[in-house]
């Protein structure tokens, strides 16, 4: 079975209906123009999107954490090399970023900071955080932090799912 790569919708050729949405995001990325066949979703994706990206309980540089860990596990390439520039910007430096893919068992992480990779093996392997991770989480997270941690690494499995079933082309500088 041949598969057909869905192609980014230019942003001149988006339905008037995202004409919000195209001003928000100013030049929008790939990934934004593969959701924007599906203008519904995209209408529906972005509250989410702007609470985990900007509203979100965590620090940026835990949700960057997150995003990097989840991108590595699910091979979304695309995504990784997006948040590499938003881990920097967060404060992760080049080797922390280089050693997400090492996971939480490398060396020098902070205790939090193994706990967040630790929980996103757990979402990506098992689709369920362990009891003892939750344990481990209860010493650094509360509820809302736990719960925002969650729907981060769900939100990037559900791109990771676009991304390499269309293999979503990276944006040309």
């Amino acid at each position: 079975m041949t598969k057909k790569n869905l192609q980014p919708l230019a942003p001149e050729h988006w339905p008037t209906a995202l004409s919000d949405i195209r001003s928000y995001l100013g030049k929008p990325l790939n990934i934004h123009n593969i959701m924007a066949h599906h203008p519904e979703l995209l209408q529906a994706w972005m509250p989410f999107r702007n609470h985990v990206v900007a509203n979100s309980s965590l620090l940026p540089r835990q949700r960057e954490l997150l995003i990097l860990r989840t991108a590595h596990l699910c091979s979304a390439d695309y995504e990784w090399s997006h948040h590499v520039e938003r881990g920097l910007d967060a404060g992760l430096s080049r080797p922390e970023i280089e050693r997400v893919k090492q996971g939480p068992e490398a060396a020098d992480w902070q205790a939090d900071e193994s706990t967040l990779l630790l929980a996103a093996d757990d979402c990506h392997r098992h689709n369920c955080i362990s009891d003892s991770t939750r344990r481990r989480l209860d010493e650094h997270f509360d509820t809302q932090q736990q719960l925002d941690i969650m729907v981060t690494v769900g939100m990037y499995i559900a791109l990771a799912l676009i991304i390499r079933t269309y293999a979503v082309p990276l944006e040309h500088s």
